[in-house]
């Protein structure tokens, strides 16, 4: 007779525990990857709203030594000015973007720690385990005897 591994109820755990955790980790990544795209989309936002502040101050630059009206010189400050604040839009979207996907590699890390712990959990009882099948097989050959 057979004697039943007393600990296969707590095996199946931990080894559903860490497929659980090798998904949390996965769907990490996926999120990271995400916001590793919104990082790159902000910084070209950020990238092109720097030249239309470029080409804006050249532009006012270039009015000013054609002696254009003040009218016109007035229109293209508020031109420029409305340049930047779109630029430090831009900045600040660069910022949150670049914040938040630091905060999605701090959730990688933390995943990645807690499927390390799930595999050393696993671990502790595979190799339980396999002593607890060493001594049934022992036995086995003892009452062979």
């Amino acid at each position: 007779m057979a004697e039943r591994y007393r600990l296969g109820p707590v095996r199946d755990a931990r080894t559903r525990d860490e497929r659980v955790k090798r998904g949390e980790l996965a769907g990490a990544v996926g999120d990271a990857a995400v916001t590793a795209d919104d990082v790159a989309a902000a910084s070209r936002r950020a990238t092109a709203a720097r030249s239309a502040v470029d080409d804006a101050r050249r532009a006012h630059a270039s009015l000013v030594a054609a002696g254009a009206s003040p009218a016109l010189l007035v229109l293209a400050d508020r031109f420029t000015a409305r340049r930047r604040r779109d630029l430090e839009g831009a900045i600040g979207a660069q910022l949150r973007a670049a914040a938040s996907h630091e905060g999605r590699l701090a959730e990688i890390d933390a995943a990645r720690g807690r499927l390390v712990h799930s595999r050393a959990e696993r671990e502790v009882i595979e190799r339980h385990f396999a002593r607890w099948r060493e001594t049934q097989r022992k036995l086995a050959e003892r009452r062979e005897d």
